[in-house]
């Protein structure tokens, strides 16, 4: 992370009227310059995130995921919408509890189960139901997009 992000007052306000009062507030954005990430922390010790969209492409992908597809995966396997608000393009969600594999440090044996558990959750995904032509046509783009940065 390249510099602390602070959360913006009128979110904080926004966040606490749907999850009650916020004792700690922690950047948790990624190094890139427009993720905007917070962990919010509650007076009960429990964590939730609020993410500010870069862009209202990312946020429409990102709350239609979380509304549609995400519950699939089940309860604890990922974050979960608490709500969300469009003219801010930002999302407030559950935390998993864990630390993210990237912190993990695995051996080969660990990393296999890895992707054999990533490998069970697309399948859940797709057990999930068809996409619509329109959901379709922008994923496709996603893969297209991905697979495009990954040999540069």
């Amino acid at each position: 992370m390249s510099s602390t992000k602070p959360l913006p007052a009128a979110l904080k306000r926004w966040a606490e009227q749907r999850i009650g009062p916020v004792v700690s507030v922690r950047d948790a954005s990624h190094s890139w310059d427009r993720s905007r990430v917070w962990d919010l922390e509650g007076g009960s010790g429990v964590h939730r995130y609020l993410k500010v969209s870069p862009s209202v492409k990312f946020f429409t992908r990102a709350s239609r995921a979380y509304r549609h597809i995400v519950p699939a995966l089940g309860h604890t396997r990922a974050p979960h919408l608490i709500d969300s608000r469009a003219q801010d393009l930002v999302l407030l969600l559950t935390a998993v509890p864990r630390a993210p594999v990237k912190e993990l440090a695995l051996d080969t044996a660990q990393w296999r189960t890895v992707h054999q558990q990533a490998g069970a959750l697309c399948a859940r995904l797709h057990e999930a139901g068809e996409l619509d032509r329109g959901d379709r046509v922008k994923a496709e783009a996603s893969l297209i997009s991905l697979g495009k940065r990954s040999r540069t």
